[in-house]
């Protein structure tokens, strides 16, 4: 393995996190050991799903066109968001564990915290994903909303659909702790809203990515 830090590469440059395969891969290696005999098939199912719907495969959806909140961005999050699941789950009393279904509802929370950004087919009026950057985390809700009883979590939709918020501002955090009502879904939110802060940051090429593409996505 190289000790130059790749540009595509996870913090630990050992996880190629433009690639779907690779990151299912070290999420599955995360998630067998912590929760022995949790089926990792709904995880396998939407990463396929992710993969095929941001690349416009999906009927009803334009592929991703925003240059920032792209697929690396996602699953570069997507990993973060699994290795800090792992982690809070791995130093907890088995009372205030998460359990794994709530693993890995966070986990397609996290996969799809931005599919908002994604272009409906009846977007008419739309000419890139950008322009639904004040309204792409109530998007991705909806999404998730219909999504998540495809893979067997009808029950969770409510709390997905909530938690999906504390990866923006459209919704006061405050506000949605007051609807969540069990601590262990705030608990997972809040990871959610940790990953996808500090996997940016840790981006190799984070500052040139704000100047080139964020800053192109706000314009």
């Amino acid at each position: 393995m190289t000790s130059t830090r790749r540009s595509d590469f996870d913090v630990t440059n050992s996880v190629q996190v433009s690639s779907p395969a690779a990151v299912l891969a070290a999420v599955e290696a995360l998630y067998r050991p912590t929760w022995p005999g949790l089926s990792m098939d709904p995880v396998a199912r939407a990463f396929e799903h992710f993969e095929r719907l941001f690349a416009g495969k999906v009927a009803g959806y334009h592929g991703v066109d925003t240059v920032y909140h792209d697929r690396q961005h996602t699953l570069d999050i997507t990993l973060a968001l699994a290795r800090l699941i792992v982690g809070y789950e791995r130093q907890q009393e088995e009372s205030s564990r998460l359990g794994g279904a709530r693993a890995v509802v966070g986990l397609v929370t996290g996969l799809f915290h931005d599919v908002g950004y994604l272009r409906r087919a009846d977007d008419k009026d739309s000419r890139n994903g950008a322009e639904f950057t004040r309204t792409h985390v109530s998007r991705g809700a909806r999404f998730l909303q219909e999504y998540l009883p495809v893979l067997g979590f009808r029950s969770w939709v409510p709390v997905a659909s909530e938690i999906i918020h504390f990866t923006g501002y459209e919704v006061p955090f405050a506000r949605i702790e007051e609807t969540v009502s069990d601590a262990r879904d705030i608990t997972v939110g809040h990871l959610l809203g940790t990953a996808d802060m500090i996997a940016q940051m840790a981006d190799r090429c984070y500052l040139e990515k704000c100047r080139d593409r964020l800053y192109a996505e706000f314009v």
